[in-house]
């Protein structure tokens, strides 16, 4: 993922619905993927989101699922 990618993603996290898709084509390196938030909830340090993520990258496809929280600057950070 570049820049372009991660500020899709984090656009997605920010203002999608829970359950509904968001998909983009990189124009730059043909990579595709697909948002979708499962999940919202509240943290200790704020609100957290699950999502999944189908990505075309080369060509091959890809599955990630993964959780974020928002950031103090507004900024989404993935989870471990």
């Amino acid at each position: 993922m570049d820049e372009t990618d991660r500020l899709k993603t984090a656009h997605s996290l920010e203002t999608i619905r829970t359950g509904v898709p968001s998909s983009w084509q990189n124009p730059d390196t043909g990579n595709a993927y697909t948002v979708t938030p499962t999940r919202t909830y509240e943290s200790t340090q704020g609100p957290c989101r699950e999502y999944s993520m189908d990505a075309r990258v080369s060509g091959k496809r890809e599955q990630v699922y993964g959780t974020a929280c928002r950031q103090a600057d507004g900024s989404w950070k993935t989870q471990n």
